[in-house]
């Protein structure tokens, strides 16, 4: 999860410095915008599927084990409902 929140942190670092934001820059400190950065980043939750519990097994002779697992469908539906891109 910290490595997500690096690469994250990253990007907005990238985006900060982009001659676009020069008039930003100027109005609001870098301190203000990686408070506000961080800030939106503890806000983002996303509500995931309940897991569903299956039977399987790894080969034909071996016996059942009980897994849970989460459809990838939906868990892709859940994180675009929270607005945030899938990357393909």
């Amino acid at each position: 999860m910290e490595r997500n929140m690096d690469e994250s942190r990253k990007q907005f670092l990238e985006w900060w410095i982009q001659p676009e934001q020069e008039e930003l820059r100027k109005s609001c400190a870098e301190g203000w915008a990686e408070k506000i950065w961080a800030s939106s980043r503890d806000e983002t939750k996303i509500e995931l599927p309940r897991p569903i519990s299956m039977l399987v097994r790894f080969s034909f002779n071996s016996t059942y084990h009980s897994v849970n697992a989460i459809k990838f469908d939906d868990v892709k539906k859940a994180i675009l409902a929270a607005g945030i891109k899938v990357k393909e």
